[in-house]
């Protein structure tokens, strides 16, 4: 027993290790791809609190993002980042990583089970470990949901699997604990539906003698198709309003179908040689009777290898089962479903672990014992240089979209990006050509139009920026819309037309009364008139905090009026900078916090702000969130000198109290 114990340490520290060490160049990568949406621009996972919000839509990350995606436990995970790490990409590739180690882990345990060989199992696991295709789910921190499932999926199984020969409170307590944790599977990712069809596999072919007639082998599987039961009911309750139609929902069938093997092979293909590996990828559709011909005997010679299997070698039980595993993962994900993309490399993250198995048993079964060997620390090897190097593509955003495009010229989204990139590093005249070439691809990609128009308005080609958000906005919705009125409001001010100007920008709070900086807006021009009284109005709604203090309100309008009566209000940053210190002065300290918070979202690594902003809590009493703001200026400079001073007073003083 002691040397079992002794041997799963071993086997969890080397999977450790050498998982770590392949994945440490991740630590240092930005945030990429969709990683902007779901954490950067996620007010969500800033605060704890938020967290039951998480469960009750859909994975989008503002009105504009809905999606089919419900996974909860993704964001809860960001939630649990973001309290130790903020924007700070470090910390989420470090819970990426874990998540992979205890990923594989778990499958030495289960195939360790499952082959009777704890040898075979732990290279598998080690394969699985350190594998290129994996990347799109380890290194891309938005593929962080593959991992979640697989997580909770395995352990769900492997509990189940404990649970037999237990005395009955013992194997309750397993059985329950399997239940529970499926249920956090379905929260991370929708492909746990088909994790029933698992549990009937294993019991099939390894519990099959214990069972007498139909309803005596499906009663262990029917706590997980009611758990699912229930789960379709929550879900068609909280999203259905949001689903939009997906990209493979526009192909027939019979297409999807054809296309079949030519995604099987891709897939096989990326397994032995994981090389070239990128997202988007896109599938030539058979233009001829001969591609739908070979593509349709391919399919059926695919098909009867797998009914081989299953019934003339259905006493190897570990052969069927694992093929039972990957068809399982597989099939909802192939493209026969209406899913966005027929490939992508992190559909197949949970089903190619029979592939290394597979390969692992070859290589054992068939070379002797110091080749074999030799030839596994080839592979180990040959898999980790190439996971190594793919890490690095996902570290330069700029090479990372231009090798999607290499490989698939009519990826829209990775011009899309490419072009956002190039904006953020002001190359404008790039960035204009990648948004242009989006929209040859795609004429009707609202986002591609919006970026062009915002790069257009940011650089004051005004008249440009102006025909491209009058093209969107009768097709935005929402908060979208607020934010095109908005901006056209911007350009007639420049070109001094304020009466239109006004008129976009109470248009934009119709359609987004949140817009804070479109009253800031309305307050200037209002300012400009000579109408102070609407002008400390609107400053004043554009601090919405300050609605609960609703009996001081007339004291922040006089103190408003007196301050734009003697402040120009032309730069947002400078405004509110000096309106909160005008606050403070005036013992108005939540009225400061709300002026502060503006200033942050104009400058999200200004220190200073964060500075005055403790010391408004301070004087609130809010003591807590005063020492949060304090440390918060020293993530974004550590030598910030009144911060360190205030802490250290804070310190002092409850030292002294004690």
């Amino acid at each position: 027993m002691q040397k079992s114990k002794l041997i799963l340490l071993l086997v969890f520290l080397v999977i450790s290790v050498l998982t770590f060490v392949t994945y440490a160049n991740t630590l240092e990568n930005p945030f990429i791809w969709d990683d902007t949406g779901l954490i950067v621009k996620n007010q969500t996972i800033s605060d704890w609190h938020n967290w039951p919000q998480v469960f009750k839509g859909s994975l989008g990350f503002d009105a504009e993002a809905k999606s089919n995606f419900y996974r909860p436990l993704q964001i809860i995970s960001y939630i649990w980042d973001y309290h130790f790490w903020k924007i700070n990409p470090y910390g989420y590739h470090l819970t990426n990583i874990w998540l992979q180690i205890s990923v594989a882990f778990l499958f030495f345990l289960l195939l360790a089970h499952l082959l009777n060989s704890k040898g075979v199992a732990f290279l598998s696991a080690l394969f699985f470990a350190v594998s290129p295709l994996n990347t799109e789910s380890v290194t891309y921190i938005s593929g962080r949901a593959e991992m979640l499932v697989g997580l909770f999926l395995i352990l769900s199984l492997l509990l189940f699997i404990w649970s037999k020969d237990k005395t009955k409170l013992i194997k309750l307590t397993y059985l329950f604990l399997s239940y529970f944790v499926f249920i956090l599977a379905l929260f991370s990712k929708e492909l746990a539906l088909v994790f029933p069809f698992i549990v009937a596999a294993y019991v099939f072919y390894y519990r099959r003698d214990d069972f007498k007639g139909l309803l005596s082998f499906l009663k262990p599987v029917l706590p997980f198709i009611v758990i699912v039961a229930g789960y379709l009911l929550l879900r068609l309750i909280l999203i259905s309003p949001s689903l939009h139609p997906t990209t493979l929902g526009q192909h027939p069938i019979i297409l999807r179908l054809t296309l079949l093997s030519k995604v099987i092979f891709t897939y096989l293909k990326l397994l032995v040689f994981p090389v070239n590996l990128h997202m988007e990828r896109m599938l030539i559709q058979p233009k001829s009777f001969l591609e739908i011909f070979l593509s349709w005997f391919a399919l059926g010679l695919i098909f009867m290898a797998c009914w081989r299997v299953f019934f003339y070698r259905r006493e190897n039980r570990p052969l069927c089962f694992l093929l039972s595993w990957s068809l399982i993962f597989f099939i909802p994900q192939s493209g026969l479903f209406p899913m966005n993309t027929y490939i992508a490399e992190h559909f197949i993250y949970l089903a190619s672990i029979s592939f290394y198995v597979f390969v692992v048993y070859l290589l054992r079964t068939y070379l002797r014992k110091k080749l074999f060997i030799f030839l596994s620390l080839i592979i180990f090897t040959y898999y980790s240089m190439l996971t190594v190097a793919r890490n690095f593509d996902w570290n330069n955003p700029v090479i990372f979209y231009e090798k999607i495009i290499k490989f698939s010229p009519n990826s829209f989204q990775a011009h899309n990006n490419l072009g956002l990139e190039y904006e953020h590093r002001h190359d404008y005249k790039r960035a204009i050509f990648e948004y242009k070439k989006a929209l040859e691809i795609k004429p009707d990609t609202f986002v591609s139009r919006l970026n062009l128009a915002n790069l257009y308005f940011n650089t004051e080609k005004y008249k440009e920026a102006k025909v491209e958000y009058n093209q969107l906005k009768y097709s935005a919705s929402g908060l979208r819309r607020g934010e095109i009125e908005n901006n056209l409001g911007c350009i007639d001010e420049v070109e001094g037309l304020w009466g239109s100007a006004v008129d976009s920008y109470k248009l934009a709070l119709k359609f987004n009364p949140k817009l804070n900086f479109t009253h800031f807006n309305l307050a200037r021009i209002y300012q400009t008139q000579g109408k102070l009284e609407l002008s400390a109005q609107e400053m004043l709604d554009s601090l919405p905090e300050l609605k609960i203090f609703s009996g001081k309100r007339s004291d922040y309008l006089a103190m408003l009026k007196s301050y734009i009566k003697s402040s120009k209000i032309f730069n947002s940053r400078v405004f509110y900078k000096g309106l909160g210190v005008e606050f403070m002065q005036q013992n108005m300290p939540e009225a400061a916090v709300a002026s502060f918070n503006r200033l942050i979202e104009l400058e999200p690594y200004y220190s200073d702000a964060y500075v005055n902003l403790g010391l408004a809590y301070w004087k609130q009493g809010l003591k807590k969130e005063a020492v949060f703001a304090f440390k918060s200026a020293l993530r974004i400079s550590p030598n910030h000198l009144r911060a360190k001073g205030f802490l250290n007073e804070i310190n002092n003083f409850y030292g002294f109290k004690k």
